[in-house]
């Protein structure tokens, strides 16, 4: 079963008031769809992690005609859940519809970051899924991260590597340049991912620094 890690950037005219309030504010730090309800009903209804200032998220949400009611609650000093209603509009139904179909899986979390970026993970056939991106609007910009074979549990905790670094990576775990005293060199790992010494030492330190970079966010977060 194949997965796309897609993100899209959306143009400033057809941002979510609250997403834009990320670009607009220091106060707000993580904005993340957590699960959604999106029925044939106008409105839906999702649960968000906030993190950041949550009077100035909530003075936000009471800003948008749209958002019909929601919900906060607290879960230490700057996290939150936030549970709202939406009555839907032309760009929410233009973004909801193509993935809306036979074949097709959005998993959440959906991750909205500065710039009109929102992060998500697409699973299902070949065909629909083609046909899904196809349909997206053209005026919202989509870029493949990553391909590549679905497993849950992967998602448990996922750094964002690219597959090069992934293979660096491993390929240093398998050679035991990790181990203690240190069994191999970059230079060992370097041959094993076809690479040259300085690439594989780059691919190594950027990939050690998205697993801690993640590993204490989700330290964070526990």
């Amino acid at each position: 079963m194949k997965y796309l890690r897609v993100e899209l950037r959306y143009p400033p005219e057809l941002m979510h008031p609250i997403h834009r309030l990320i670009d607009e504010s220091d106060a707000i730090e993580r904005d993340v769809l957590v699960q959604g309800t999106v029925l044939d009903a106008t409105d839906d209804t999702f649960l968000f992690y906030v993190e950041g200032d949550i009077d100035v998220y909530a003075d936000a949400l009471r800003s948008v005609d749209r958002i019909r009611e929601f919900d906060v609650t607290r879960i230490d000093e700057t996290g939150h859940y936030v549970f709202l209603t939406q009555r839907r509009d032309e760009v929410d139904e233009a973004m909801f519809s193509p993935l809306r179909r036979t074949g097709v899986v959005v998993v959440p979390p959906v991750d909205f970051r500065p710039n009109g970026i929102a992060r998500l993970t697409v699973i299902g056939d070949r065909a629909p899924l083609r046909d899904a991106l196809a349909e997206l609007p053209d005026r919202i910009e989509t870029t493949v991260l990553r391909i590549g074979e679905y497993d849950w549990r992967q998602h448990l905790f996922d750094p964002g590597l690219t597959d090069r670094q992934f293979d660096a990576l491993a390929a240093a775990v398998e050679t035991g340049y990790y181990e203690s005293p240190r069994a191999a060199t970059v230079e060992e790992v370097a041959e094993r991912i076809d690479a040259s010494p300085s690439t594989a030492s780059e691919h190594l330190r950027k990939a050690e620094s998205a697993v801690m970079t993640a590993f204490i966010d989700l330290r964070k977060v526990a």
